[in-house]
């Protein structure tokens, strides 16, 4: 979702009230002492106008004081004060809504979708003719996988605000997924909100369920972390994954988006192929939880097919060729081949070599040391600073150590027939 920009705004006294203040200017007023002031100046004089427009500025100015602050609760307590004694104030509208939709935003990106869709209708209840509601409340029904509902609050938002572009492009995808699955079966429980074409028995789906929680389980056990909400996951044929997803590379093969996306087994997967995809795609979910989507490309998929393969051989062949030929990548350029435009050799290899590098500092450090890693990336440290201060080695050491580390594996590993 994009960052909506939600500014509070402090309003400033009338001109005559600020004259007979003097001239100091204070750093931080304290408003509680004024707002006592100003009430108490209200009710001798109960028609004293600009007491009024004071008490209601004062009441705003240290709302916005407390939301700053994180105190969201009592920052919508003073301007619900603030608007009883103004209730025509655009201004004070406008602070109200964009508190309720911090509050939501932030609800939002924790995964508490029931309580950032009541905050997102308390903001609109404040102000109904703004666009910046309706896309958020449309990503939350969108990610509940309530698609009409998602679809209608987009196209309020365009109406309201024509230019916003990226809404645009999410409801046109939208539009696409819409006919495919809203036809799908449902099959739901505590974690999981598995949606499947009809293609797929009721007992496969059942199966699928069945890995999904066998996944949660086993790479919950790796990272000590069980996400505790409900995750959508949603089951195609082949065909319909490709045709949804045309944006993406002809190589990928499962997709995590805030939701697990996964082609049915058939002519081109085989049924451990989709259990590979699913542990994949669930790590993913997992690693974004706990890095907030900070950790490079290359470091994500790495862990993604290292659970994916844990119970594996891996065959390393395209990984074995680039080892051979001197073409393995450095570091800090795999996450480059992941881009739309790498090829499927490019995307192979660099899948392989970041699976690699993974297993190697799980073999050689183990996986407490990846977990300390990832809170460290969760909590701001950049990535290649946590890196180094995890393993006690500059990135240029620690890469040729893995390197020499390889060259055992493969000389000790038979080659794929």
């Amino acid at each position: 979702m994009r960052n909506l920009a939600l500014a509070l705004l402090i309003l400033l006294f009338p001109a005559q009230a600020r004259a007979g203040q003097g001239t100091t200017t204070e750093a931080e007023p304290d408003w509680p002492d004024r707002i006592i002031h100003l009430r108490e100046r209200l009710d001798r004089v109960p028609n004293d106008h600009q007491a009024r427009e004071q008490l209601a500025i004062a009441y705003n100015n240290y709302a916005v004081t407390l939301a700053d602050a994180g105190n969201v609760d009592d920052a919508v307590e003073q301007l619900e004060e603030a608007l009883r004694l103004d209730p025509a104030s655009v201004q004070l509208k406008a602070n109200l809504a964009t508190i309720h939709l911090k509050a939501a935003t932030e609800a939002y990106q924790a995964h508490r979708l029931t309580e950032a869709k009541r905050l997102v209708q308390e903001a609109l209840a404040v102000t109904p003719n703004t666009a910046e509601p309706y896309v958020l409340l449309g990503e939350i029904e969108y990610n509940s996988q309530r698609l009409k509902e998602a679809k209608a609050a987009w196209e309020k938002a365009l109406a309201l605000s024509p230019d916003l572009l990226e809404v645009r492009t999410k409801l046109s995808q939208l539009d696409q997924e819409l006919p495919v699955e809203s036809k799908f079966e449902k099959l739901s429980q505590v974690y999981f909100d598995l949606r499947y074409t009809t293609q797929l028995e009721r007992a496969s789906g059942s199966d699928i369920q069945d890995m999904l929680l066998k996944a949660r389980r086993e790479v919950g056990s790796d990272f000590a972390f069980w996400p505790t909400r409900k995750i959508v996951a949603l089951l195609y044929t082949a065909e319909e994954f490709r045709t949804l997803r045309q944006q993406a590379p002809e190589w990928v093969a499962g997709q995590y988006d805030g939701k697990i996306r996964v082609p049915l087994p058939g002519q081109d997967l085989d049924h451990q192929a989709v259990i590979r995809i699913l542990y994949h795609e669930y790590t993913h979910a997992v690693v974004y939880e706990l890095t907030k989507g900070l950790l490079p490309t290359w470091f994500n998929e790495g862990l993604a097919e290292y659970e994916a393969w844990k119970h594996e051989a891996p065959p390393w062949t395209l990984l074995r060729e680039a080892a051979a030929q001197a073409r393995l990548l450095p570091w800090q350029a795999l996450s480059t081949q992941f881009s739309a435009s790498a090829t499927t050799m490019q995307a192979g290899l660099a899948y392989e070599q970041a699976h690699n590098i993974v297993r190697y500092l799980v073999e050689r450090h183990s996986f407490w040391r990846i977990k300390r890693l990832l809170k460290a990336v969760g909590e701001g440290t950049p990535f290649e600073q946590a890196l180094q201060a995890e393993y006690r080695l500059k990135l240029p050491r620690l890469e040729e150590n893995w390197r020499a580390w390889l060259q055992e594996l493969l000389a000790i590993s038979p080659a794929a027939p």
